[in-house]
């Protein structure tokens, strides 16, 4: 039987509904943090009312990226998680992000044997994440699952540690059935990522590229797609790396070309001016719902049918997370 794993449990593959595929809500610190204090989003109240507002807009699914030692607040995700109870649902994850927000000399996925670290994110999935993700000797595990699993590596280079990293995502993706939701910097080395988790036992199929608008090269999306991954689309509203019309029309060219069932579509606000209501008393900013209120238009826009935006924003996330239980 198909489950979805949401932190608050395991619900029916039809429940999953529109699914954001790639943000955060909570951050409590991390390496990310202590460059730039934009990073940090601590606030329950705050993150409850920008998953509200997803919700609100047609929303039912968010997809929390934050990995272990990058942020993860276990307690705090449910919280949130329980004031939407039966409402929207939260998927979290284990893994890691890209090597560089680690030691590469004392970190535990540095010192410990690559087996055994798989064994220790298998556990956040079938048994409950860490309260402390793994952040000291003293394990504690919570009522709340991992639903998915995440690796990262660099910009044009993947690390001996991110290697590590590829290795049990792909161990505990073989395990456990969950996706892999790839950081790549820049949308660089992906074919190189797929070549990793393949030679230890993962799944092109189960793999989630994210952050790939940021390299606008349709023939090779075309080159990963080919070999089964999924691509996400994650960065409407920031105008910065790519502007919402031109990932519209990069997606409308994939879709032509006829991987509608390989994308999926996500926010990736990563920083509190992308959360409206973490800027409520600063000024005005666009919040996660934007997705739905802002970007489908455009992608309508440009050509694509609700049908095939229903695929991206429901049945592909419903087909890569869901588990067999």
């Amino acid at each position: 039987m198909k489950k979805i794993r949401t932190v608050l449990g395991d619900i029916p593959v039809e429940e999953l509904g529109v699914t954001d595929c790639h943000d955060h809500i909570i951050r409590s610190g991390g390496p990310e943090v202590k460059l730039d204090t934009a990073f940090l989003m601590d606030d329950v109240d705050c993150a409850a009312e920008e998953l509200g507002r997803f919700l609100k807009a047609g929303g039912k699914t968010m997809v929390c990226m934050d990995p272990i030692g990058c942020g993860r607040n276990v307690s705090k995700m449910l919280e949130v998680a329980e004031r939407f109870r039966g409402e929207g649902h939260i998927l979290m994850t284990t893994g890691f992000h890209k090597g560089s927000n680690y030691c590469p000399n004392t970190s535990f996925l540095a010192t410990v044997e690559v087996n055994k670290v798989a064994q220790m994110m298998i556990l956040e999935i079938e048994e409950g994440m860490d309260l402390h993700s793994y952040n000291g000797p003293v394990v504690e595990r919570t009522k709340a699952k991992a639903g998915l699993i995440k690796a990262g590596t660099s910009y044009r280079l993947i690390t001996g540690l991110e290697e590590k990293a590829l290795a049990v995502a792909a161990i505990t993706q073989k395990e456990t059935g969950c996706a892999i939701s790839m950081h790549t910097d820049f949308g660089t080395m992906g074919m190189e990522i797929l070549d990793a988790i393949e030679a230890n036992g993962g799944s092109a199929e189960k793999t989630v590229l994210c952050h790939m608008q940021r390299n606008r090269d349709k023939y090779y999306y075309q080159m990963l797609l080919d070999r089964g991954v999924n691509i996400c689309f994650d960065e409407p509203n920031k105008a910065a790396y790519c502007s919402d019309t031109e990932i519209a029309e990069v997606i409308g060219w994939l879709i032509d070309k006829g991987y509608s069932q390989q994308l999926v579509l996500g926010m990736d606000g990563g920083r509190r001016e992308a959360l409206a209501s973490y800027m409520k008393t600063e000024g005005r900013a666009n919040g996660l719902e934007y997705l739905l209120t802002r970007f489908v238009s455009i992608l309508k826009k440009t050509g694509i049918t609700q049908e095939t935006i229903d695929t991206m924003l429901i049945h592909n996330p419903a087909r890569i997370f869901a588990i067999d239980v």
